[in-house]
């Protein structure tokens, strides 16, 4: 389970949380005003969710030209393809 700290109390303890998601790859959640704000991950786990991301890009780029769908400009792909990511998931 993920630890999660105030933003106060992580700006103190910063340096000790990078070590601990560093070393002992946990993953550290910062809230804020009591609402998770953000989170420390391990630079590969954040390789790879990043190397997840652009493969999804691409097989939707894929399946959208496989269906004869719209011709758009890469540029204008790649901003829908962001605010997709930026769109919080249904639960």
């Amino acid at each position: 389970m993920d630890e999660t700290y105030p933003l106060v109390q992580a700006r103190n303890e910063l340096g000790q949380l990078v070590n601990r998601v560093r070393h002992g790859h946990e993953t550290i959640v910062i809230s804020d005003y009591g609402r998770p704000a953000a989170a420390l991950i391990p630079v590969d786990e954040l390789a790879e969710l990043r190397r997840l991301r652009d493969e999804a890009d691409l097989a939707e780029a894929q399946r959208r030209k496989n269906t004869g769908g719209p011709v758009i400009t890469h540029e204008a792909l790649m901003a829908e393809l962001e605010a997709d990511d930026d769109t919080p998931a249904a639960s």
